[in-house]
């Protein structure tokens, strides 16, 4: 009876570290402004570029403070599409609003440039955009591949 009890003790112990595991998985907290610099530094952009803060990065690609908790951006002179930000949204809900709204706009912006400069419609298709907890990406750059990388590493360290 006892080498029955510490079987089904060892098996529950061994169950609860599986399941503790699987819920372990923690994200960093990363900080938009610093997360910006790093992505900066590895990316490649044609456009004389300008830093945003959490405000003027929702003014421009039209996301609601509500559903932001900070937030950076750079962005060109809007000779080119080019642009940059990165939001900690207020909670996974929320990030994915953000990341819709993002969406919507590059959408917007294909069509705009389509008329206006059709060699940066490539860039927009391409663009990258990715949410990961409460966080989301946004990347229209000269390299968008190089993009992805970076912000792949900067998500999954």
């Amino acid at each position: 009876m006892k080498q029955k009890m510490k079987r089904c003790a060892a098996a529950f112990a061994a169950a609860l570290c599986v399941t503790a595991a699987g819920c372990g998985k923690q994200q960093a907290a990363i900080d938009p402004a610093d997360a910006l610099e790093q992505l900066k530094s590895s990316t490649t952009f044609t456009d004389q570029m300008n830093d945003m803060d959490s405000a003027g990065a929702c003014r421009f690609y039209d996301v609601s403070a509500d559903l932001v908790q900070d937030g950076a951006a750079y962005v060109g002179s809007g000779a080119t599409a080019e642009s940059m930000a990165v939001f900690q949204a207020t909670d996974t809900d929320a990030a994915q609003s953000i990341a819709d709204v993002l969406q919507t706009f590059t959408d917007s912006w294909i069509k705009g440039y389509s008329d206006y400069k059709p060699e940066e419609v490539p860039k927009l298709e391409s663009a990258v955009l990715e949410q990961d907890g409460v966080y989301v990406v946004f990347c229209v750059t000269a390299d968008n591949a190089a993009a992805k990388t970076a912000v792949q590493d900067l998500l999954h360290p």
